[in-house]
């Protein structure tokens, strides 16, 4: 039976409910997201005590969250609160009303919890071996440090971006004195990490201030995607924008684009913290994740229910494979184009001038190529590549993620009508367009070669010589459709590259 999970995390300048289906053949997607500004931790740094209108703003907002989850009959209910809650005295207090007013049982996490879920929301849904991890809340940073994708060190220091501003009073325009202690402090708690220092790793960044620098960089770079996890931005891009953040006032914040109007006043701290991680560590890169807490906690319980791991091997394999079971695609078919497609790669890179890094985006093409049945089977490479640029897959850039959809939409013959779309033309050069040619047109072999959907053809070989290329078919029984349909791309192939197609059985 299906299964829908609901999570909810109560952090201390937002809360957030996500809602995932589980299907019977194992599949997921996200169903519904509901996000709000409650600064739980607002002023509540003096004594420790969250406050009255604190703990109504977030009430009121839990029961929206329930409502929700009653609409949408959800089975199950997984509630975290994070720094807000574990340093207020009354947070006990507090979770206990919670759960007499709403039945939800929220459980309040250490900072080493939060760390782990952020860094299994992070790693299971981004292709970075190394990486200094940090999850930037209101009233915590988490930091882990990522080997060989592994968490082989996590803190959790006790500042956010809500504690910070507070602090330093710098909701409004910060002074250059004020600057100057809000680094001092920040700088000096991060010196007490003795393996935080000189790493020269990219920062991978999780929560609200994270999410809204990428934003900004986005909108300062038109850039064409609204799509913001992975999304990558530099050191130097990142460091112009806090010259230019810290110099602008609180209402004149509130006009930047990209940044939400609940966050404009605590975006300096949250900027700062992240300004002496890139310092500190002399990293040149910024990794945007847009999965956190949330994803982690969805990732350890649904791996722990199909007997995997939390660590995720692949996570293109599995977000790709995610997507073949929701759209209940003929997946026997949709592996062995993709093994006709590897093996074809293999033969045709050096004749085709591929690169190896353009063999995932051939397999994930293979692979999802007749999604788009799901939408109406007549034109449906097109409605594949739609669903594909779409999709949450994870292990792609958005320039591979766009490639992989055009290949598939093209697997049937390339088609002028993709180089109309502005987003694709502002995304692929003149190279990027003859890639995806190439790979479509193997593509488009693979398929042809399991037009019936049997698995006849069992291993294809090509011989190349001057004006020729001859394929070598292993198969298990007569192939009349399979030829027929490989024929078709015979002029293709004699467009591409000027050689005859040959086959032998």
């Amino acid at each position: 039976m299906n299964q829908r999970i609901a999570i909810i995390d109560l952090g201390s300048n937002s809360a957030r409910l996500i809602i995932v289906e589980i299907y019977e053949n194992g599949a997921y997607n996200l169903i519904y997201h509901q996000k709000d500004a409650v600064r739980l931790s607002q002023a509540a740094d003096k004594d420790r005590r969250l406050q009255p209108e604190a703990m109504d703003r977030a009430m009121n907002l839990l029961k929206s969250f329930t409502h929700m989850c009653q609409i949408h009959k959800t089975d199950k209910i997984l509630a975290v609160g994070t720094a807000a809650l574990r340093n207020a005295v009354n947070g006990a207090e507090f979770i206990e009303e919670v759960q007499r007013e709403t039945g939800v049982t929220i459980e309040i996490i250490s900072g080493e919890v939060e760390a782990k879920l952020g860094y299994l929301g992070a790693i299971n849904t981004l292709d970075v071996t190394d990486a200094i991890l940090f999850d930037l809340g209101g009233g915590s940073t988490e930091i882990t440090l990522v080997k060989n994708r592994k968490a082989e060190k996590l803190i959790s220091l006790p500042f956010g971006a809500v504690t910070l501003t507070e602090r330093f009073n710098i909701e409004n325009k910060a002074s250059e004195e004020q600057l100057a202690n809000l680094n001092d402090f920040i700088s000096q708690e991060i010196d007490k990490i003795p393996w935080l220092k000189n790493l020269n790793l990219p920062l991978i960044g999780i929560g609200g201030t994270a999410r809204s620098i990428g934003k900004m960089e986005q909108k300062r770079n038109n850039y064409p995607l609204l799509k913001l996890h992975n999304y990558r931005t530099s050191s130097i891009s990142f460091h112009s924008l806090w010259d230019d953040v810290t110099k602008m006032t609180c209402a004149q914040r509130r006009k930047v684009a990209g940044l939400s109007n609940d966050r404009a006043d605590i975006i300096i701290a949250g900027l700062a913290i992240v300004k002496q991680l890139f310092d500190k560590n002399t990293s040149t890169q910024l990794i945007i994740s847009s999965c956190g807490v949330r994803e982690g906690l969805f990732f350890e319980y649904y791996l722990s229910k199909t007997g995997h791991t939390e660590l995720i091997p692949s996570p293109l394999v599995h977000s790709t494979h995610n997507m073949l079971l929701f759209y209940k695609v003929n997946t026997s078919h949709a592996y062995h184009v993709a093994k006709l497609a590897d093996q074809l790669f293999n033969d045709w890179q050096e004749a085709l001038d591929l690169h190896p890094s353009d063999k995932p985006l051939l397999e994930v093409a293979a692979l999802l190529h007749d999604t788009g049945i799901r939408v109406n089977y007549y034109d449906h490479a097109r409605h594949s590549a739609y669903l594909i640029e779409n999709a949450r897959l994870f292990g792609l850039s958005h320039r591979e993620q766009i490639m992989a959809a055009i290949i598939a939409g093209w697997h049937h013959s390339p088609s002028v009508k993709y180089s109309y779309n502005r987003i694709y033309n502002e995304f692929l050069d003149a190279g990027n367009w003859q890639t995806a040619r190439k790979l479509a047109l193997l593509l488009a072999f693979a398929e042809a070669l399991d037009t019936t959907q049997m698995g006849l053809v069992e291993k294809v070989t090509t011989v190349f010589s001057d004006k020729q290329a001859q394929l070598k078919l292993t198969t298990k029984d007569a192939i009349p459709l399979e030829l027929q349909a490989l024929k078709k791309h015979s002029k293709w192939l004699k467009r591409e590259i000027r050689l005859e197609l040959n086959i032998t059985e």
